[in-house]
């Protein structure tokens, strides 16, 4: 990816992710509009990065896990940038844009291992390109199970904080972690699906170890666990807040796990 463009990028994130948390703690308009811009600045430089880069190489940037992981922040800020104008929550960005900003820093150092050997085969760029959209909108149920639990331990000690006329009402911030259960959770499914077919092929077998693919799996298992409870056993709340972390937890050690662990993705 080009470097001048990703250490634009990068720094307009972390201008962006300060000026979110001020924002947060202070709630001025001006702080938030310049949040605004300086996200849509690196969003922009961002997405200038990607073109060139699947320019230079021919292709989707994807074929590395690093640039897996940049399309990754990629889609979650433009999400982001999007719920927060059509929602109004405003602080929104205090709670997305540190997992951006994490993000990005960790796609930049990694080892830029290739995913796979047959990225030739069009169903692999459909493999990844729908599990990346799943992972996308599970930070946003991330931050919006942290919301929940950040107002909830508020309303219930009876003693709001600064915070509480910031975040929204307990009931939105439930439905907003459903709605993006519900939305991730059949991208990264039909992500797995595919890729389980291809790794038959390409592995031998669909249970051949792979780090990454082992812990695709745990997270996929937390989140149907979840889904399952929320629709069939009246999970919400508190409950599906904590799930909601432990699952994205999971995700991160995926990422981990491919980024910095040898196995069978990377080449």
């Amino acid at each position: 990816m080009h470097p001048h463009l990703q250490n634009i990028a990068i720094i307009a994130y972390v201008c962006a992710m300060g000026l979110a948390l001020a924002h947060l703690v202070q709630r001025q308009t001006l702080v938030h509009r310049l949040a605004v811009l300086a996200t849509l600045v690196g969003w922009i430089a961002h997405t200038l990065a990607l073109v060139v880069h699947a320019i230079e190489i021919g292709g989707p940037p994807l074929g590395t896990l690093p640039n897996a992981v940049s399309v990754v922040v990629w889609v979650v800020v433009l999400l982001e940038m999007l719920v927060e104008r059509q929602s109004g929550v405003t602080v929104l960005g205090a709670f997305v844009m540190p997992v951006v900003v994490v993000l990005s820093l960790k796609s930049s150092v990694a080892r830029p291992v290739t995913l796979a050997p047959a990225l030739g085969n069009a169903w692999i760029w459909i493999h990844i390109a729908l599990a990346l959209v799943g992972i996308a909108a599970f930070v946003l149920n991330f931050a919006g199970a942290i919301m929940y639990l950040l107002q909830e331990r508020q309303i219930r000690h009876k003693r709001p904080g600064r915070f509480y006329h910031r975040l929204p009402p307990l009931q939105t911030l439930d439905r907003w972690t459903y709605r993006t259960l519900a939305l991730g959770f059949p991208f990264l499914t039909t992500g797995l699906i595919l890729g389980a077919v291809w790794a038959r092929t390409a592995w031998g077998s669909v249970f051949a170890f792979d780090p990454l693919a082992f812990f695709s799996l745990v997270a996929w298992v937390i989140y149907a666990g979840t889904l399952a409870g929320r629709a069939a056993g009246g999970w919400h709340g508190r409950r599906a807040a904590y799930f909601a972390i432990v699952g994205f937890a999971a995700l991160v050690l995926t990422l981990g796990a491919g980024l910095f662990l040898p196995g069978r993705h990377g080449a």
